[in-house]
């Protein structure tokens, strides 16, 4: 019982705001006739006087008794109006709102009824030119009605049905020649009808929600003092934070320098000592040695190599998260692509009692347009991972794909991966077999580093794998075809097929390097000078010309971006050949890249060096020399 009662109760809230919001509604309704009526009235007596005066002498006494009925009639309204007003405003008249109300609506009838008895008397008697401005003034006065009277629901349309609709059946009846006009009349005054009702709905839901908006306001009123200690309190949080962040910003681009710098000294540190182990290892390769010799030294290249890509890895994945990695697209051919990883990878697939086959597509467009390094080394990780977890059987690589979109898969015969394991792997950090008893190392880089990379290049890496039947990675990206002319107009250098520059000047302070350089040039012929400082370079290059230069980056004295800037100076300010300059470092991140290209140099040799590598700069050069 109690919670039918409390239903009840809140029924008869309700509806007691719904009547309070309907007298609202009606009072506003009515102000806005108020303030319409005035000019009603004006244009009601203004059109009087107007037919009065059209009207042909013969037909005047009646129009003029008819006027004087009409302007009694408004001077009535107009004090009924002002009553209203002060009504609407409160006060003494307030208690007389509802009759004054419909005293206006009365006379607002009768002021219509007025007209429509003209129409009906006059009609058919008048002249057709009285009686043609007759029914202008009709129409024009309807029409103005429409808008005007919108606040008045039933009032308005009375008085629309008055003002045209007598007028329009006497034309029918009355007068055949006008009964066109008349048919007229009536379809206007249909449409009249309408157009009143859609204002008025419009009047009454612009009213509903202008009282809606001021509920809302009264509501922000309520609440605006809490707002205001609760901003003030947020002010002072946030502006206690924004210190926090400022200070924490500060620490973080300080923490950011540090972690740049400290990258490029470990990046330097790290391959300098592998470019000596490394190089030594080439150099003692070319020497007879015994079986055993021969297996020890393989385990010490492969394990530089492991560890300089290890290295490589690192540093991508920092310029990756930093945003500094970009692509550098060039003129390359996939035959020289895949020349070189099986090379590269035979090797360590023979080793391992496995098959590594590449092969081209029949057909395929060879010269391509893309980031050549970027692309070996996606296609060099996937076949190394594939390699690394194949135990029996080997691993297969197909490059093919049309002008437009380079698709290489690389398929294996090995252990296999889950399908819940095929996005997981793809993850920094993270490998499907973490623990202590993993067959395969490694930190989880690789692919990772794959994907990121493919889709700077535009393309897609996928997987198709399972447990025990091997898996394999699909790349496609659109790396386009290009015609021979560009091969030939390319942004690399063209390749010479062999061959090497006759002299060359090694620049770095560390003697292990330059002796390791030069005889890992010596094969070649090319005859070497050395300095081992940018100054002494400087100085070398000064003596006698040279095929090419191959310059160290740290040095004491003067570095090697200050010495080939010298030089780039002096060559330009005495009109002088450009000397080839390479940059033989092991500092190769990005923006270290960037900074040797400005200065003038032509191209990088990063450390460890390969010989490979080597022997491809010394090709590259060799017209140059």
């Amino acid at each position: 019982m109690e919670v039918i009662n409390v239903g009840r109760e809140a029924m008869r809230s309700g509806e007691a705001r719904d009547v309070a919001g309907d007298d609202a509604i009606q009072h506003a309704l009515l102000g806005h006739a108020h303030r319409n009526s005035l000019a009603t009235m004006a244009v009601q007596a203004s059109a009087a006087v107007g037919i009065c005066l059209v009207a042909q002498p013969s037909e005047r006494p009646f129009h003029l008794g008819w006027l004087a009925v009409v302007l009694t009639l408004l001077a009535t309204r107009l004090a009924v109006d002002r009553l209203l007003g002060l009504a609407l405003k409160g006060g003494f008249w307030a208690d007389r709102l509802p009759w004054l109300s419909r005293g206006h609506s009365l006379g607002l009838i009768l002021s219509a009824g007025l007209w429509a008895a003209l129409a009906c008397l006059r009609i058919p008697v008048d002249s057709p030119n009285t009686r043609y401005t007759l029914i202008i003034i009709l129409s024009a006065m309807a029409g103005g009605a429409v808008g005007v009277l919108s606040p008045l629901k039933w009032t308005g349309r009375v008085y629309v049905t008055l003002i045209l609709l007598p007028a329009s059946v006497i034309l029918i009846l009355d007068h055949a020649a006008d009964a066109t006009l008349g048919v007229l009349g009536v379809v206007f005054w249909i449409v009249m009808l309408v157009g009143h009702r859609n204002n008025h709905r419009l009047l009454v839901d612009a009213l509903r929600l202008r009282d809606e908006n001021r509920d809302l306001l009264e509501d922000l009123e309520r609440h605006s003092q809490d707002v205001v200690r609760l901003n003030h309190h947020l002010e002072d949080r946030v502006r206690a934070r924004t210190e926090d962040l400022e200070r924490l910003s500060e620490d973080a681009q300080v923490a950011n320098r540090a972690k740049s710098q400290f990258l490029a000294t470990v990046s330097h540190e790290l391959r300098t000592p592998l470019n000596a182990i490394l190089g030594e290892g080439q150099l003692l390769a070319r020497e007879s040695l015994t079986p055993p010799q021969q297996e020890r030294l393989g385990v010490i290249t492969t394990a530089s190599r492991v560890m300089r890509q290890l290295i490589d890895d690192v540093l991508d994945i920092s310029q990756i998260e930093a945003g500094g990695l970009h692509l550098r697209p060039n003129v390359f051919s996939l035959e020289t692509l895949a020349r070189e990883i099986r090379e590269l990878y035979q090797p360590l697939a023979r080793d391992n009692g496995l098959t590594l086959t590449l092969s081209l597509a029949p057909n395929l467009a060879m010269y391509r347009r893309g980031d050549e390094d970027r692309l070996r080394q996606v296609v060099g990780n996937l076949v190394s991972n594939a390699l690394k977890f194949t135990l029996i059987g080997g691993v297969t690589v197909k490059i093919g794909g049309d002008d437009e979109q380079l698709k290489i898969s690389v398929i294996d015969t090995g252990v296999g991966v889950d399908a819940k394991d095929h996005e997981t792997i793809f993850h920094r950090f993270v490998q499907v077999d973490s623990s202590s008893t993993r067959r395969a190392g490694g930190v989880g880089l690789g692919l990772a580093i794959c994907r990121e990379l493919t889709a700077q290049m535009g393309g897609v890496l996928t997987m198709t794998s399972a447990r025990g039947i091997g898996a394999r990675f699909d790349f496609t990206a659109p790396l386009p075809s290009v015609v021979c002319s560009e091969v030939q107009t390319g942004e690399a250098p063209a390749q010479a097929g062999g061959g090497a520059p006759a002299s060359l000047l090694v620049v770095d302070d560390n003697p292990v390097n330059r002796r390791i350089l030069a005889a890992l040039v010596e094969p070649f012929g090319v005859e070497c000078g050395f300095a081992a400082t940018g100054k002494e370079a400087v100085e070398a290059w000064r003596r006698q010309p040279w095929g090419a230069i191959f310059m160290d980056v740290h040095m004491p004295e003067m570095d090697g971006v200050e010495a080939t800037r010298s030089i780039r100076a002096q060559e330009s300010a005495k009109g002088l050949t450009r000397t080839p300059i390479i940059a033989v470092t092991a500092s190769v991140l990005n923006h270290e890249v960037k900074s040797y290209r400005d200065a003038g140099m032509d191209d990088i040799l990063p450390k460890p060096i390969e010989a490979a590598a080597l022997a491809d700069m010394l090709s590259r050069y060799a017209a140059a020399a």
